[in-house]
């Protein structure tokens, strides 16, 4: 039996969220394989024909799926097979990224194609009014005259997905309240779905990068800030209203530093690039105030013993929260974004050898990647998060 917690209820899915599930399944089988026939759907997932047309035909008839050119039968016979694929001609989806300095924005196909983006530098000391106007300016631009099937906004700081409001970023307080939904949908006439941006980066990964096919992983954000969006059992952990997601600000240290949250020794204090570069300007490191993984990572490959020192230190801070993770939810494969990037294979190893040591032993370590792609799969979130609020799961 399916069931389902609703406000600590327990309830039987209902026909229409287990259509919604099992389309959300559908549909990432198709960006993970390209253009398939039923027949082949079926096979991979297990059912009949007849099932995999009753969660087809509402896309086809919409328009969102199209039928391509038969291919023909095998050798062995049979009828010849019409590959489903999205409708390059049909609906857009719509992407917003928000964070303390820069909105982003842009305009992607039904496929995950980025057909138009854009970008805004903002002020945290400006006035709320002022940034709503860049904010607008920047979707009239990717947006106007667009079809869109929703647009899928990426905040920074904690949000209510309910409301589609910011309700604290600590890197631009004028910024808390922000109902951005309602000024984005009272302008475009569409939904907007907005949520935590590990979390839209996690569906980033979950539709078009490296978590397609992966029910079990993380997608961590390292840089200026620190986030985690999480993937269990093939959906996006959050809590209600959106709640949660905060592991920056996991606590890894009772006397550590102070964060900007208010609390003392926050993940966060350790493991972004402000105490990378603290620590690069107390060791006197070539270009400590700007360091990176990625400088720090070539001045080690030059043979600097200081700086693949710091590097290692970095990780060490890294895989606690990691770690912590791990023992919690044993999400085993941890997709790596942002400024730890741009270490390459060394920060990865470090990390990888680091997280093996302090995660529980099982059969297998857990994997450690990198994203390459940095704010691509940003971005392909958020048409990640108007698939899965529109036309894939319960949201």
């Amino acid at each position: 039996m399916t069931t389902a917690s609703n406000g600590g209820r327990t309830r039987l899915l209902s026909p229409s969220t287990m259509g919604r599930s099992n389309r959300s399944r559908v549909l990432q089988l198709l960006l993970q394989n390209g253009p398939t026939s039923r027949a082949e759907l079926a096979r991979s997932l297990g059912v009949n024909r007849a099932t995999i047309a009753t969660i087809l035909q509402p896309l086809i008839e919409d328009g969102r799926l199209v039928e391509g050119e038969a291919v023909a039968a095998s050798p062995a016979g049979g009828k010849p097979a019409r590959p489903l694929w999205f409708n390059s001609q049909g609906e857009e989806l719509g992407s917003v990224r928000i964070s303390s300095t820069r909105l982003t924005a842009a305009r992607l196909s039904m496929d995950g194609t980025i057909r138009v983006a854009g970008q805004r530098t903002i002020d945290p000391s400006w006035p709320l009014p002022r940034i709503s106007e860049h904010l607008l300016d920047l979707a009239t631009e990717c947006f106007d005259g667009r079809r869109l099937l929703g647009i899928g906004v990426a905040a920074a700081g904690m949000v209510d997905t309910t409301t589609g409001t910011i309700l604290s970023l600590h890197l631009a307080p004028v910024m808390n309240g922000f109902a951005v939904a309602d000024l984005l949908s009272s302008r475009f006439a569409t939904s907007v779905s907005v949520d935590h941006h590990p979390r839209v980066l996690a569906l980033g990964d979950r539709w078009f990068g490296l978590g397609r096919g992966v029910d079990h992983f993380a997608s961590v954000y390292t840089g200026e800030a620190l986030g985690m969006g999480i993937v269990h059992a093939g959906e996006v952990f959050r809590g209600s209203h959106g709640a949660g997601g905060e592991y920056g600000h996991i606590v890894v240290d009772l006397r550590g530093a102070t964060c900007l949250c208010g609390r003392r020794g926050c993940w966060e204090t350790v493991a972004t690039v402000g105490w990378l570069r603290a620590r690069a300007l107390e060791r006197g490191l070539p270009g400590g105030a700007e360091a990176s993984c990625t400088s720090l990572a070539a001045l080690a490959a030059d043979g600097h013993d200081g700086a693949r020192e710091l590097l290692a230190e970095y990780a060490d801070n890294l895989a606690i929260g990691l770690a912590n993770n791990e023992h919690m939810l044993a999400s085993q494969t941890y997709i790596m974004h942002g400024d730890v990037v741009g270490g390459g294979e060394l920060v990865r190893s470090m990390l990888a050898e680091r997280l093996a040591a302090t995660a529980p032993h099982r059969d297998e370590p857990p994997t450690v990647v990198l994203d390459t792609s940095d704010e691509d799969t940003v971005l392909l979130g958020g048409g990640g998060l108007v698939l899965s609020s529109e036309l894939a799961t319960s949201y």
